[in-house]
């Protein structure tokens, strides 16, 4: 695979995890999310034997390059941003695990420590 198709190739990628996050399509996001790493990586091979015989790299392949990485800076951002309003709805379902409950655990493990509200005690 050439320097090009490799470098097409993580682009395209790219182009179609930026679509999945902005749908917040899951599933999409978790097919294209492996590949685009397969890509990368296999346009890190093609680019360190590019180096190994001496290729330079051209001024239009760097701007791609950087623009991807521009590009990987968002989608950080974006899944960060996503994975803080998962939580966030998630909490809104579920309790905590540690709350407390508003009348004492209800066990009454301690005789000192009443298993129902404070208010019910008498105050002598």
């Amino acid at each position: 695979m050439s320097l090009e198709e490799s470098l097409s190739a993580v682009e395209q990628l790219i182009d179609k995890v930026s679509t999945a996050l902005l749908a917040a399509d899951p599933q999409s996001l978790e097919q294209h999310s492996t590949a685009l790493r397969d890509a990368a990586a296999q346009f890190a091979r093609v680019l360190e034997q590019s180096a190994a015989r001496g290729i330079p790299i051209s001024a239009s392949v760097q701007k791609r390059m950087d623009a991807i990485g521009g590009m990987l800076v968002v989608h950080r951002e974006s899944l960060a941003r996503l994975s803080a309003i998962t939580d966030r709805q998630t909490a809104g379902l579920l309790p905590p695990s540690n709350a407390a409950s508003t009348y004492g655990d209800g066990l009454n493990t301690h005789a000192s420590k009443p298993g129902v509200a404070r208010i019910y005690r008498s105050a002598g």
